[in-house]
């Protein structure tokens, strides 16, 4: 079973950024940074198919590895048909 680690993208009624798993808050910090870096440790420590879903400034959620560099589950590129240009 896959974890997901969540980070919000604003602040929560408390003005602090949660980390969620399931959820449910873990942990709540001060900066959105201090968010991030607490759930790719967790993550990291972890490791399989933990991963971690970041929210956008647009709200699109996003997921990435246990490094936050490159995504968990890249989605499948569409087929395309190439022609021939004469």
């Amino acid at each position: 079973m896959s974890r997901i680690y969540e980070i919000p993208y604003h602040p929560d009624e408390s003005h602090s950024w949660a980390v969620r798993l399931d959820g449910e808050v873990l942990s709540r910090f001060d900066s959105r940074f201090d968010a991030l870096l607490s759930a790719m440790k967790r993550a990291a420590a972890e490791g399989g198919d933990t991963s971690i879903g970041i929210e956008g400034a647009d709200g699109v959620w996003r997921p990435f590895g246990s490094d936050a560099k490159r995504p968990a589950r890249p989605p499948p590129l569409p087929s395309r048909l190439l022609g021939a240009v004469r």
